[in-house]
């Protein structure tokens, strides 16, 4: 980036972060000499940004907000936007800082204990959706998805997203959670890390076949089988035709 851009940039992200009104303008205007600044359009710019900011994080984190009240959501909103400026051409992007924000602003306010985990699970969600990683159509050998993420949390999230009913918050208790995209529904799928599921994924990664496993564990043929099957079906591992 060119010194020039930077700088404006630099100023812009002051502007946007620093005090409102007459101060704000002054220091923008110290910041450019010879710069006319119009006050009702630095001001339209300003809540243009605001607002684009405040519907990012309602799309991407809607059940972080739906955990808090009104007041709380307005005020992490607030904070985040006067503490991490909007850099990224990408609308989506400027939600990638929001979860650690919110394990940042945790242990300062009486938020939900299980906010940070939540957000994190909400930002993972849209990142896997979104990932650049190329699944190929065909492979030659068993194969982990590779857009899939695994999240270590305190929470039973997995089962408190696909909830109807989340008055009472997750429940306490240590979770694997696997996510990822599905090859060819485009959306991203979730699960409690099950031990045949951990199993399938040992398959892949370390390239054991469905008889040495069946020898190595004495579950029969079949059910390795049948596992590989289903979770093939599922997108968590890549199958090869045939």
């Amino acid at each position: 980036m060119k010194p020039a851009l930077k700088h404006f940039f630099d100023s812009m992200d002051a502007y946007l972060a620093g005090p409102h009104g007459a101060e704000g303008l002054s220091k923008l205007s110290a910041a450019h000499p010879g710069w006319e600044v119009a006050p009702e359009r630095m001001a339209l710019y300003g809540q243009f940004v605001r607002g684009h900011v405040r519907s990012t994080l309602e799309k991407l984190f809607p059940l972080t907000r739906q955990a808090l009240t009104a007041e709380a959501w307005d005020a992490l909103v607030e904070g985040y936007t006067r503490t991490r400026p909007a850099r990224h051409h990408e609308l989506n992007r400027l939600g990638e800082g929001f979860a650690p924000f919110v394990a940042e602003a945790a242990g300062q306010k009486a938020l939900p204990p299980f906010l940070p985990a939540l957000a994190r699970f909400e930002w993972t969600d849209f990142a896997v959706f979104a990932s650049e990683e190329v699944i190929p159509e065909r492979v030659e050998q068993l194969t982990p998805n590779p857009t899939l993420a695994v999240l270590e949390q305190p929470y039973r999230l997995c089962a408190y997203v696909r909830s109807q009913d989340r008055g009472a918050g997750p429940v306490a208790g240590d979770e694997l959670a696997l996510l990822w995209r599905h090859p060819e529904r485009l959306v991203t799928f979730y699960m409690e890390a099950t031990p045949p599921a951990l199993l399938v994924l040992k398959m892949a990664v370390e390239g054991l076949s469905e008889d040495a496993v069946a020898q190595a564990t004495g579950m029969a043929a079949t059910a390795v089988h049948a596992e590989v099957v289903r979770f093939a079906v599922d997108g968590l591992v890549l199958r090869p035709a045939g």
